[in-house]
């Protein structure tokens, strides 16, 4: 499938090259089982794309779950992950079916797996390299025929080295990797998607605003957007809630947007400001030199030449 079909088939909106690239590297692992870790800051859009590869597999008739690591209190994981028998512990009234054996035959998505525990790591560790899992509890393994994507907003190269995340369970995930590009560095797709989220928003609100102008949609192309597609739509909806007439003006978007090259300027004036004082008190302050007896020691010209 060419990546224009993947586009219009999924919603997938934008034409820059670091998009199309994503995409066509996840177009090509989707029928294969590898695992796959897919990389890229909050926001930019990971389980759309977990989903295009579970929809374009063999799998795609099977449960496709998706469990955001971060948001699961840290003792539930378990039982959230590989479910639990009655009665293993204080609360579990009833057998409880965890979200791998609910993907069983499927693909499971674990967004933010950088948050995971250690000793769920060492659960998970097992699950990957054997295919089998117990619930908590339990005594039985039970085989798992399921396709494993995870995602993480920081690099988990790098929390590895940190001892953060275990080695070999980084390698294990780190099969088939896939970086979504931040939106900074697809600037030719901000206009795009405000448009679009200004589009949806007008009917939301009721509103009937036809675009922005000139001067906010080079501030918005301008913004770095830490948020990326998340904090975009936040601000058109903000902006278009504030916006009386038939186009959105640059004093309705945050402060931090309409003067973010000034704020820019003055943060690299403020740096370089630092770097010279510290150049400044890193040279050693030099002293007046010792006054020279003319006629004395030494440096007496006349004793050193002979001439009295």
């Amino acid at each position: 499938m060419d990546i224009q079909s993947i586009k219009n088939r999924f919603g997938i909106m934008g034409n820059s090259p670091a998009l199309n690239y994503a995409l066509q590297v996840a177009a090509q692992v989707a029928n294969t089982d590898l695992t796959v870790l897919i990389s890229g800051e909050s926001g930019v859009g990971k389980e759309a794309f977990s989903s295009i590869i579970h929809t374009l597999s063999s799998r795609k008739h099977n449960p496709f779950i998706a469990v955001n690591c971060g948001a699961i209190p840290e003792g539930t994981i378990d039982s959230e992950l590989f479910g639990h028998e009655k009665g293993s512990f204080t609360g579990a009234l009833n057998q409880k079916i965890g979200s791998f054996e609910i993907a069983n035959g499927g693909t499971i998505f674990l967004d933010e797996v950088a948050n995971l525990s250690y000793d769920i790591q060492v659960s998970l560790l097992r699950v990957v390299q054997e295919r089998k899992m117990r619930r908590v509890g339990g005594t039985k393994d039970i085989d798992l025929d399921v396709r494993i994507i995870v995602a993480s907003n920081e690099r988990l190269w790098s929390s590895e080295k940190k001892g953060k995340f275990r080695e070999d369970l980084f390698h294990r995930f780190n099969e088939f990797s896939i970086e979504v590009p931040p939106l900074r560095e697809r600037r030719e797709d901000i206009l795009l998607f405000a448009n679009h989220f200004l589009v949806l928003t007008n009917k939301e609100l009721d509103k009937h605003i036809k675009g922005f102008t000139q001067e906010t949609e080079k501030a918005l192309k301008s913004y770095s957007w830490p948020g990326n597609l998340r904090e975009l739509k936040n601000v058109i909806k903000r902006a278009t809630l504030l916006t009386d007439s038939n186009y959105i003006e640059i004093h309705s978007l945050p402060f931090e947007i309409s003067n973010f090259n000034k704020l820019q300027f003055e943060q690299s004036q403020e740096e370089a400001n630092k770097q010279e004082e510290a150049i400044v008190s890193q040279v050693p302050e030099m002293s007046e030199p010792a006054p020279v007896a003319v006629g004395s020691g030494e440096y007496n010209l006349a004793s050193r030449t002979g001439i009295t």
